[in-house]
């Protein structure tokens, strides 16, 4: 193999629990970095004031000093502004002097597929851009729905211009191989040391997680009106509801129902220190909506440590989740049904050996869905 120069670009402050996006960095970096053919990788990243913060290579690569020399993370700073970051980070990107003998640019989305297509440091390299979810899906509650087509036709233009298009997940290389892409799919890891934890108790009462960013593609809305619905019924003494996340635009809603003990709030727990949470834990919700006017896709980091961690899977059966769950390892609820999700969560209460058995099946269904796998299906497929 050739020695490689690695450019990655990734609009983020890398706060390491900042979303599974950051997560996948934190745990790729260090597995890629242990091939000794990679000379260097130049991780170029964005914060503002109120998010500053001083990222150094030992902040993704621990004590591992022989690899903490091949990797130079730069955060540009910039002040809180109307404009997008993405605009900023552009800008000082652009004027960024430093080594440019690399062969391999890395764009980790389609803001970063600009950059890479528009900045001259890039020109060279070969233009890589890995996509972790269906961008006008994710987009598309802040996208008036007449622009949605255009800006849709935008992104395949330039998506063209790529020499390789990685998605971590089999429905986002479907929607895009209806455009005419050429899509490779390579699904994240699990750390499953990290992960390992004894099987839940399910003793009465049943404690149910959301666990990530609190927004309304991830299914946020439908949690709380599960939770709304379950702690007003019958069974309420049966199920208790947990958030951790930060609560953004949901803030005062998600604070109103813990003051009426229909949630309780944990706001943002360390990636690190949630193995420790997941213990008190019996099912976890994996909600992310597949749908044109809201929703994600890709393989969800967040469902796969929980599966790692043998918790009890709820989740909709849509195409994201088919890749992953079935009626052998999970409870699924029609999409944007909370009844049926109230229904399924009644069905673990009472049937409690099925419930562990399909959290053991899960475990098992991500065997081989580890980092070393997700590096080398990397490398195989770009250099």
């Amino acid at each position: 193999m050739n020695k490689e120069a690695i450019d990655i670009i990734m609009l983020s402050n890398f706060d390491r629990n900042a979303g599974g996006r950051e997560t996948w960095l934190y745990n790729f970096l260090p597995e890629l970095l242990e091939d000794k053919s990679i000379q260097r990788i130049n991780l170029f990243g964005y914060t503002n004031d109120e998010h500053n913060n001083n990222i150094s290579s030992a902040s993704f690569l621990g004590k591992k000093k022989e690899i903490e020399k091949r990797l130079f993370p730069v955060v540009f700073k910039g002040k809180q502004s109307k404009y997008p970051m993405a605009l900023a980070m552009f800008n000082q990107l652009k004027k960024h002097k430093g080594d440019n003998d690399v062969s391999i640019t890395l764009a980790m989305g389609v803001f970063e597929l600009l950059m890479m297509l528009f900045i001259r440091r890039f020109n060279n390299t070969k233009k890589v851009v890995w996509l972790r979810s269906i961008f006008m899906h994710e987009k598309a509650y802040a996208i008036p729905e007449f622009l949605r087509k255009t800006i849709l036709s935008i992104e395949i233009y330039f998506l063209r211009k790529a020499d390789i298009i990685i998605s971590n997940g089999d429905d986002i290389k479907s929607f895009y191989e209806k455009y005419g892409l050429e899509i490779s799919v390579i699904k994240n890891g699990i750390d499953y040391k990290k992960w390992k934890l004894p099987s839940p108790t399910l003793s009465k009462p049943v404690h149910v997680a959301y666990i990530g960013r609190l927004v309304q593609s991830k299914g946020i809305e439908s949690y709380l009106e599960l939770a709304r619905k379950v702690k007003k019924g019958e069974n309420h003494f049966s199920f208790i509801f947990h958030i951790v996340g930060n609560e953004r635009g949901y803030e005062e809603e998600v604070k109103e129902l813990a003051k009426e003990n229909i949630v309780v709030n944990h706001g943002v727990i360390p990636n690190q220190k949630l193995p420790i949470f997941l213990k008190s834990i019996d099912v976890c919700v994996a909600l992310t909506f597949a749908s044109e006017t809201g929703g994600g896709g890709g393989t969800s980091n967040a469902m796969l440590e929980q599966m790692a961690a043998s918790r009890i899977m709820l989740a909709w059966d849509n195409v994201i989740f088919q890749q992953y769950l079935n009626d052998e390892n999970a409870y699924l609820a029609k999409q944007y049904s909370v009844q049926e999700l109230s229904k399924q969560l009644l069905n673990i209460l009472k049937n409690k050996d099925e419930a562990l058995l399909k959290s053991k099946n899960a475990l098992k269904s991500i065997e081989n869905y580890t980092y070393y796998n997700n590096v080398e299906n990397f490398k195989r497929l770009v250099f």
